[in-house]
């Protein structure tokens, strides 16, 4: 099949599920897609990246796998030269052997040339020989090799050759002694994979199940067959249009491109892109992709970590909706890593991009999506939120973080805390990250980043690092950190007494880094014309406590304001701190440090942008900083900390700013634009000022939205009077409070309001009505419930008035 034919069956593809789906809420329109292109601005247009051409796919592909082969001979002598006896996984085979034999069908498909299927047919034959290099008892070292080493003993690598073997038996392309070869090789291998039973839906067993359910399918008349089949299927079932049990960016792809080799080349069914899953998917990672042009490394992953499998995912995503924002997010991936192509080719990089040129849509364009910030996508499944002024490689961009492992695929996640060593993990593959910080860049920079994978198996020192302190978020312990006497500062110092010295952070709070279950949720998430917000709680029993984090985008600046709040549930001693990590830490003043990132392990992740992180709340707080192995290099971290005792309901609240800047700006003063505000209600509520550029920011928050509950007998259960709180010259019982002034205007919104003023002026006031129904049997009353929120822009005066 040619380049034109390609496109043409790919196009009958895509034709033939829009007419299967018309009508249905799966199919994205065109008109759809062209009122997408019509709302893009232009902002967004430089956000535009060319959709990758079939030559442009080709050219990598066929060069790569023309390299591969001339170099066959050498790369198997250093192979041989390198064996590894005391891999933890035992044999080990080169893979690439398989992904090249994979790819060599796939050209014949694209080109038609014969000569590739010969190429593919003598890797094959030959695969079972790279067990001559390892020693004669080598079988011993394992119990599932008690029949003698397989043939083909990795998952990863295992479906490939599958799909060459179909692919030349398809053809006509296998004598009766060279299937002979074959069939011994598959069949010993899906022996072999059947005795390590690893299921539920993530991603080591959807490759267990597609390897397993393949050969089964391509030895249809064996005697073991419905063994195979049945181990796969079983497999299998609980990963078609199912939710994902894994948080981690680069598991994900594995699971995801495993998953859509067995739609394509097992079931060859087409029906697993209508499901509410898969649909729900192509969007999740679509609005996930960073300025940096992939989908941010969280849990168990590295930067880019899988971006290989993530081109084709896109392009089958745009073939089957039609969507030219798929092909967009195809084009980021190969532009950031393929163009220009890198002198040292990658052969899984091309047997991806032969698996994204057989199932793309040539005909579609690129085009970026046009979103800014929002919920990715939900707070059941996706657990993510994402702060963004725009799609291109300067837009400003945070991806924060509050998955839990949630209700979902318990009996999965179950297994796998039973059957494999995964303590440091939030099951599977997933940090405890709960509440954190991903990443945030602008203007191409990185400005925080997350921790990284691990450096041991199955988790290093410490948890490393997986383990809560090494993220970008608030962390609890039990029991109180003993900071040491010293000349009278903490207690017991006395007169005469030399200092006697405290616990560090990490000495206190590091551990196995053993991973402890709870429970998220989200309060609160909006985006309005100056600010968007999100609010959401962690909840810990074991421990007894809630622990809110609020993230406050302040659009004109491109500043974060962030207030943590950590509510006591039961009566006892807590430490908590709130770290923020950093590459460097290049200067530092009272409440502020100024940071940046320079490497992300061998990566250059440098840019222009810095990031000044502020604590303008020092009230009873422990100020520091501090270093520790993470991302694979050596990082220093920010703090604030305390350790106290709190009875029920007693709150512990933090307050950071971050700003990015370049070098024009001096940190000091950024920070010392940034300044708390009086608050009259006392710790349950918390406000910052920024002043800025002849304007003035405020941003105000409750930390505890029940304090204003007064009564039971009746609703609302609250009333104005029990919820207004005075934040400086602002007055309200709104959950949040945003205000942008200057000298002519007041642009303000409130969230949960029945009022708000400003020196007494009332800028708005939300009407009574009669509430009846009262518990106590009393007579209907009056009452006022909160409006969900009210933003308005005003004069800053009123002439002739008090009131609007």
């Amino acid at each position: 099949m040619n380049h034109q034919a390609t496109k043409n069956h790919q196009r009958k593809k895509v034709n033939q599920y829009t007419r299967a789906n018309q009508g249905g809420t799966l199919v994205v329109t065109w008109l759809v897609l062209a009122l997408i292109a019509l709302v893009s601005t232009a902002s967004q247009a430089s956000a535009q990246t060319r959709a990758v051409s079939q030559d442009e796919y080709f050219a990598y592909i066929k060069q790569t796998a023309d390299e591969y082969w001339d170099s066959l001979e050498e790369r198997r002598a250093a192979w041989y030269d390198n064996i590894d006896l005391e891999w933890v996984f035992g044999y080990n085979p080169p893979s690439n052997d398989l992904y090249l034999a994979a790819l060599n069908t796939n050209i014949f498909a694209i080109n038609g040339d014969t000569r590739y299927l010969d190429r593919a047919k003598d890797l094959l034959l030959y695969y079972g020989n790279y067990r001559d290099g390892y020693p004669a008892d080598f079988f011993e070292t394992k119990a599932e090799y008690s029949n003698g080493l397989p043939t083909i003993p990795n998952i990863f690598s295992f479906g490939k050759y599958v799909q060459a073997y179909e692919a030349l038996e398809r053809n006509g392309r296998v004598s009766a002694d060279e299937r002979a070869i074959m069939v011994e090789a598959l069949a010993e291998s899906a022996d072999f994979l059947v005795n390590f039973q690893e299921w539920g839906p993530m991603n080591r067993a959807m490759l267990r199940a597609e390897a397993m359910t393949y050969v089964a399918k391509v030895l249809d008349g064996h005697p073991r067959q419905p063994i195979w089949k049945m181990a796969g299927e079983a497999i299998a079932d609980d990963n078609w249009g199912k939710w994902e049990i894994e948080d981690a960016t680069g598991y994900h792809a594995i699971w995801l491109y495993s998953l859509l080799g067995y739609a394509s080349h097992v079931r060859e069914d087409e029906s697993l892109y209508r499901t509410p899953v898969m649909q729900y998917y192509f969007e999740y990672f679509l609005k996930l992709i960073s300025p940096a042009g992939i989908v941010p490394d969280f849990g168990d992953a590295d930067w880019g970590g899988a971006w290989t499998r993530m081109i084709p995912f896109y392009e089958k995503a745009a073939a089957v909706n039609g969507d030219p924002r798929m092909r967009w997010a195809a084009a980021e991936y190969f532009r950031k890593y393929l163009d220009p192509a890198p002198e040292q080719k990658s052969i899984f990089a091309a047997l991806c991009l032969s698996d994204a040129y057989l199932w793309a849509d040539f005909d579609l364009p690129a085009q970026a999506p046009t979103s800014t910030s929002e919920e990715i996508l939900d707070d059941l499944v996706g657990k993510k939120v994402v702060f963004r002024d725009g799609w291109d490689r300067n837009s400003t961009y945070m991806l924060y973080n509050y998955r839990d492992e949630g209700d979902g695929g318990w009996l999965f996640r179950e297994y796998l805390r039973t059957t494999i060593p995964v303590e440091e993990e939030k099951m599977h593959h997933g940090h405890s990250d709960e509440n954190s910080i991903v990443l945030l860049m602008k203007n191409n920079s990185v400005l925080l980043h997350d921790s990284g994978y691990r450096d041991y198996m199955p988790s290093g020192p410490f948890g490393a690092f997986r383990a809560d302190y090494y993220h970008n978020r608030v962390v609890v312990r039990d029991g109180k950190i003993a900071l040491g006497q010293n000349d009278g500062e903490y207690r017991y110092a006395s007169p005469g007494f030399g200092a006697v010295e405290g616990q560090t952070l990490l000495d206190f709070f590091r551990n196995s880094g053993a991973y402890q279950q709870v429970e998220t949720r989200k309060i609160d998430f909006l985006t309005l014309e100056n600010y968007d917000m999100t609010r959401t709680r962690i909840i810990d029993q074991r421990l007894g406590y809630e622990a809110d984090r609020i993230v406050n985008y302040v659009k004109d600046l491109d500043w974060f304001v962030v207030f943590d709040v950590v509510r006591f549930t039961e009566p006892g001693y807590l430490t908590m701190a709130n770290m923020w990590h950093t590459r460097h830490i290049l200067d530092q003043g009272p409440g502020w440090y100024d940071t940046s990132y320079d490497s992300l392990r061998a990566i250059d992740v440098s840019g222009p942008e810095k990031l000044v992180v502020v604590f303008p709340d020092s009230t009873r707080l422990e100020q520091g900083t501090g270093e520790q192995d993470r991302y694979w290099q050596r990082e220093q971290f920010m703090y604030q900390m305390i350790g106290r005792h709190g009875y029920r309901n007693d709150l512990q609240a933090f307050v950071t700013v971050l700003i990015p800047h370049g070098d024009d700006e001096a940190a000091a003063d950024l920070a010392s634009a940034v300044s708390m505000v009086d608050v009259e209600g006392g710790p349950e509520s918390v406000a910052v000022e920024i002043n800025r550029n002849g304007k003035r920011y405020l941003v105000g928050a409750k930390l505890d939205l029940e304090a204003e509950l007064i009564r039971d007998w009746r609703r609302p259960m609250y009333d104005y009077n029990s919820g207004r709180v005075r934040y400086g010259d602002y007055e309200t019982d709104a959950f949040h409070l945003f205000v942008v002034e200057d000298a002519n205007t007041i642009q303000y919104a409130v969230t949960g309001a029945v009022k708000v003023s400003k020196n007494g002026r009332i800028l708005h006031e939300q009407q009574q009505a009669e509430f009846g129904l009262a518990f106590d049997g009393s007579p209907d009353k009056p009452g006022t419930g909160k409006m969900r929120y009210w933003e308005e822009t005003v004069p800053a005066t009123v002439t002739g008035g008090s009131g609007n």
